[in-house]
């Protein structure tokens, strides 16, 4: 661990742009942290192959993003619209084109419909049933258009009945608890309810759950959702859709805060480089937006088209990598709210302000579940943060926590503790004798989410004193 630490974490989509070992290998090196698998393309032998593929290159966390409660436009072909022509729609395969999703009785004439991240915008001028009494939509849109097969569909202002998890969904839920995978992405994520589902349905899987806010029911709700899930996503491309863009900035600064002072990952995502699909460099906009993003607090950024598509997915992360580690340095934490009386809550703040006042080099958490270390990244420290665990998975997903380097151990020691464990360390060149280092631990405990030691240790002298001390007293 060195200078060159990246803090921020990247997650990069996965697809035909990426699916190759040597391209995978770069994007990795250069400070990939996650790699996401999006279910609204593909089928389940693709994502099979591509979660071998990531595992052959290296034990990062994979994310598989599901569709949730979206509504998407099935056509057989691309289908050409005039402006002056209104088309019908269905919502059955009997149509040429159709909605995934029955909401003819939930909307009313004259509301608006975009389609493909509201590039393209519609009217209903009518609804009625045609003589073998299937319900149909008539759309008149606001230009010429091109309505390609399963783009996304939006309707703002309407809360519809819609289930939190389709078919696909639950067999890609069943998948990733057989695949072993670090966290589920839940698309369109409304309200606890959506939460609490997808939880039963994973049941004791360690899989974590991070809910997409891509709605303003998401956002009415963002305190029970964050307090439910273990993370959250501002997908900007569909909440943009549904609320005026000039709002997203402040909505992300509040949702990144808001779960900072919980503990839980923030991931802001889409259209971050989004020229960089075409282009080897990016706009100074995207570079602005992406700097933004991490001074506000967040743990990670993500690609999506950039990576999964792309003509450039390496430069991407490159371009990433470089901007997330320049803002780095201007970044304070946001959390205002720390006197919660959670013990855990009240240690991770004394070891973030020892860290400080002492001024010292790294600090160690020496955890089961990877709460603490979470609970201490909230504070953005600008020393590493090692998480110290025996837990594989616990490993793998606190890689997405902000300042986070997991360092895993085949057990916990049960003497001399951070000796033993600073000794480790030192072997794996993670720490030096001349390191002043906050522990953060918790110690004769059976609650999993409890740290009740705070110490400070110059390494080179606990090292010396255990070894002519140990087992003396």
């Amino acid at each position: 661990m060195n200078a060159s630490f990246k803090k921020t974490k990247i997650i990069a989509t996965i697809g035909p742009a990426s699916n190759n070992k040597k391209i995978l290998k770069e994007m990795i090196s250069l400070g990939v942290n996650c790699a996401r698998i999006n279910t609204a393309h593909g089928d389940f032998d693709q994502y099979t192959q591509l979660i071998k593929l990531i595992r052959s290159v290296a034990d990062i966390p994979i994310m598989i993003d599901i569709k949730g409660p979206e509504i998407r436009i099935k056509t057989n072909e691309e289908i050409e619209i005039t402006a002056t022509n209104p088309v019908d729609f269905g919502f059955n395969n009997k149509s040429d084109a159709y909605f995934n999703y029955n909401f003819y009785d939930e909307v009313s004439v004259g509301d608006t419909i975009f389609f493909d991240n509201g590039l393209i915008t519609s009217h209903i001028l009518k609804k009625y049933k045609d003589r073998q009494g299937n319900k149909i939509v008539t759309l008149k849109f606001n230009s010429n258009v091109v309505i390609k097969p399963n783009k996304g569909v939006n309707i703002p202002n309407r809360k519809l009945k819609i289930p939190s998890l389709s078919s696909k969904d639950i067999e890609a839920v069943k998948f990733s608890i057989d695949q072993k995978i670090s966290f589920i992405a839940l698309s369109f994520a409304r309200n606890k309810e959506d939460i609490l589902n997808l939880k039963k349905l994973l049941g004791k899987s360690p899989i974590k759950i991070i809910a997409k806010i891509e709605n303003m029911e998401g956002i009415d709700a963002i305190d029970e959702i964050i307090e439910h899930s273990d993370g959250v996503m501002i997908a900007r491309g569909d909440l943009g859709i549904e609320i005026p863009s000039e709002k997203i900035p402040s909505l992300q600064k509040m949702i990144i805060r808001k779960c900072n002072e919980k503990g839980k990952v923030s991931i802001v995502a889409t259209q971050m480089l989004e020229s960089m699909i075409t282009n080897p460099v990016p706009t100074r906009a995207e570079v602005s937006d992406v700097a933004n993003a991490v001074l506000d607090g967040t743990d990670a950024v993500m690609l999506s088209g950039e990576t999964a598509s792309g003509r450039h997915p390496v430069k991407a992360v490159e371009v990433m990598r470089r901007v997330a580690m320049e803002s780095e340095n201007n970044v304070t934490h946001n959390v205002d709210n720390t006197e919660t009386g959670d013990i855990s809550h009240e240690m991770s703040e004394a070891a973030y302000r020892l860290s400080i006042h002492s001024k010292a080099t790294k600090i160690i958490s020496i955890t089961r579940s990877g709460f603490s270390a979470r609970l201490i990244s909230r504070f953005k420290p600008k020393v590493p943060i090692i998480a110290v665990m025996i837990d594989p998975e616990v490993s793998r997903q606190v890689q997405l926590v902000w300042g986070v380097e997991p360092m895993l151990l085949e057990k916990i020691p049960t003497r001399a503790i951070m000796p033993t464990i600073a000794d480790l360390l030192m072997k794996k060149k993670m720490l030096e004798k001349k390191d002043l280092v906050v522990f953060l631990g918790g110690i004769r405990t059976m609650k999993e989410h409890m740290s009740n030691v705070v110490e400070i240790h110059n390494i080179g002298d606990m090292i010396e004193y255990d070894r002519k001390y140990r087992g003396k007293f």
